[in-house]
């Protein structure tokens, strides 16, 4: 049986950049199989790259802005080639403090820490500013990311 990890980033102190770490406090709530792990990484990007090495299948969940409107959601497979590829990785430097899912992912390829499979499930963000809780437009989208992301681990 594969394992499989659901893992967030994000910071609940900015409003929906904490997304994922809502996303996972609700996922806790549910039975999943064994052979599902969930971990909020929070804002520590190098342990996110160094923690995903030992699964099989990594699904990320995130707040992550490309330019669709607010409530947008994004699915997104990415694979190591994909990242050894990208024409930023010239531009590559490794911050403790990063959380930029994209320069993680690259850690963890570089380090060949990276998963046979990564999906990556975001949505656009509303109100990155410092505060508490989600918009109210991504509080109401949370169930939609979730059935994905149970759709994706089935």
């Amino acid at each position: 049986m594969s394992r499989i990890l659901i893992c967030s980033l994000g910071n609940t102190l900015k409003r929906d950049d904490g997304l994922g770490p809502c996303i996972i406090a609700e996922l806790e709530k549910r039975a999943l199989p064994d052979n599902i792990s969930l971990i909020d990484f929070g804002t520590s990007g190098f342990k996110c790259a160094l923690g995903i090495g030992d699964y099989d299948k990594v699904v990320f969940v995130d707040a992550i802005q490309i330019g669709k409107q607010p409530g947008h959601i994004y699915k997104i497979n990415l694979s190591k080639q994909d990242l050894l590829n990208s024409p930023s990785l010239s531009s590559f430097a490794v911050s403790l403090h990063e959380s930029d899912l994209e320069r993680i992912l690259t850690t963890a390829a570089l380090l060949d820490s990276y998963p046979q499979e990564v999906v990556i499930i975001g949505c656009e963000p509303e109100d990155t500013t410092f505060g508490i809780g989600l918009s109210e437009k991504l509080e109401k989208i949370m169930p939609r990311i979730i059935d994905l992301i149970l759709t994706e681990v089935e």
